[in-house]
């Protein structure tokens, strides 16, 4: 009898472990109740995203490319791996005093980070590329003139504002430069505040970054569109300085996806991530790594000129119209109202004050 209580204490501190391992690994509960509720949105968010678009392509005639299985299960096995291994190693330590052991602590926390930011960007990606391919597959009308009409209403010439930019070779090539920093950008940004053990802004990233998907989605599938460039076919000159394709490297896929035999559905494949016009995505990862770095004027005043001039450039280098990034500042600022919101005096309570979502 004895025997049978000792392996079932033992059996229910196993799981009360790693309950705690998990917990503090994927939701990173231990770095306060802000931190935690911007996780669980994260995973809430992949998780929905992943069940429609498994539902939608037992619909749609799209294949899902099993290569893609193979990459996305490698990760997840050496994401959990790394997630795990440091986590344990994290408990272990953290009632270490010596130097020693408070520095493997240190490495520990920030490995977790590192796998944690892994696991969700590459499952986020995952899951809004193939919603962006079954969406296009869906072969709504495009809304390319409704788009170009409310720039007009706007008073924005668009093919003004991109003869302009082109006149200039210093521009142009700032302007080309700053397109092509956003991945460089949201990868530095995520390493920073991993490097850094700023748990509660990496979480906020991966909730904003959901979030806002949610509003690429819903973007993409009210107002699907071809691209500006698409629609005003300006001639050569009036862009040569942006290369041969500005904003059209995305259109040949775009319209095999809109066939009537489209293509399966490879994460491999180039350009893939760029199927959607409206919104812009690099307007909302600029706006969103932005709102991250605050609080930091080293950090926050080079992600602003970035960001700035990447922003900019959506219009002549990726061929979007001037209302796709009114949108898109639309969605992201309604994602970070929606984030603080509800928790607004928790952000500002004492007790929540050193998590890092309280600092403005």
């Amino acid at each position: 009898m004895p025997l049978r209580i000792d392996a079932r204490e033992a059996a229910l501190t196993t799981g009360r472990a790693l309950q705690l391992l998990s917990s503090q690994t994927i939701l990173l509960s231990d770095r306060g109740p802000g931190t935690r509720v911007c996780m669980v949105i994260a995973w809430a968010v992949i998780f929905s995203l992943g069940v429609i678009d498994a539902l939608w392509l037992l619909k749609s005639n799209l294949e899902f490319a099993a290569s893609n299985w193979d990459s996305l299960l490698s990760i997840a096995a050496l994401g959990g791996f790394a997630l795990m291994s440091s986590g344990i190693i994290s408990l272990r330590l953290q009632d270490r005093r010596d130097a020693i052991g408070q520095a493997l602590h240190a490495v520990a926390k920030r490995v977790v980070l590192i796998a944690v930011s892994m696991i969700v960007f590459i499952f986020l990606a995952a899951a809004v590329v193939t919603f962006c391919c079954l969406t296009a597959s869906a072969a709504l009308p495009l809304q390319d003139a409704r788009l170009a009409a409310l720039d007009a209403r706007l008073g924005f010439d668009w093919m003004g504002f991109v003869s302009l930019a082109n006149s200039s070779t210093l521009a142009s090539w700032a302007l080309g430069a700053g397109y092509q920093s956003t991945s460089q950008v949201v990868f530095a940004t995520m390493l920073w505040l991993c490097l850094s053990n700023d748990a509660p802004r990496l979480a906020e990233l991966f909730a904003l970054l959901c979030m806002t998907a949610i509003g690429t989605a819903i973007g993409m599938l009210v107002l699907p569109a071809g691209g500006a460039y698409s629609f005003h076919q300006l001639p050569p000159d009036a862009f040569n300085h942006f290369g041969s394709d500005p904003g059209m490297w995305h259109h040949d896929l775009l319209m095999r996806f809109r066939s009537a035999t489209p293509p399966a559905i490879d994460l491999d494949t180039p350009n893939i991530n760029c199927l959607v016009t409206f919104p812009s995505g690099h307007t909302i990862l600029g706006l969103v790594t932005t709102y991250v770095l605050r609080g930091r004027l080293y950090t926050l005043v080079p992600a602003i000129v970035i960001n700035g001039v990447m922003i900019v450039s959506t219009i002549p280098v990726g061929g979007h119209y001037l209302v796709d990034l009114i949108a898109s500042g639309g969605i992201t600022a309604l994602s970070i109202a929606l984030l603080r919101w509800p928790n607004y005096s928790s952000y500002n309570s004492p007790r929540l004050r050193d998590t890092g979502l309280a600092r403005a």
